[in-house]
């Protein structure tokens, strides 16, 4: 079974609504870290004389499933951060060579 790494980078106020998603469905590992980018919703900022790309913050959410598993977490992180608006964000599904687990070394 391959296993693969859903990515999102998603708008910072929708991310307790996917994490309790993910977690009413079964999906209780997740890492989350604060991201800053651009994108469609662009935007340039003043800074010392010359105009700059405004950096705009969000959140990355990464999940570990198996590639069966991948549509369902994609559908979920979706359906709960959307709002309709230009920047909600992008879903990335990235394929794991090899899981180790560090504690036990067991390969998942």
């Amino acid at each position: 079974m391959s296993s693969v790494l859903v990515k999102a980078v998603i708008r910072r106020e929708r991310l307790p609504h996917v994490l309790a998603a993910l977690k009413g469905a079964g999906y209780i590992g997740a890492t989350v870290y604060k991201a800053e980018g651009m994108g469609g919703e662009g935007g340039v900022i003043e800074l010392e004389g010359g105009p700059v790309e405004a950096l705009i913050p969000r959140v990355v959410v990464e999940v570990a499933v198996s590639a069966e598993e991948a549509q369902k977490v994609m559908d979920i992180i979706r359906e709960h951060s959307r709002t309709g608006h230009v920047g909600d964000g992008r879903i990335f599904v990235i394929p794991l060579i090899e899981v180790v687990r560090i504690r036990t070394g067991e390969k998942l």
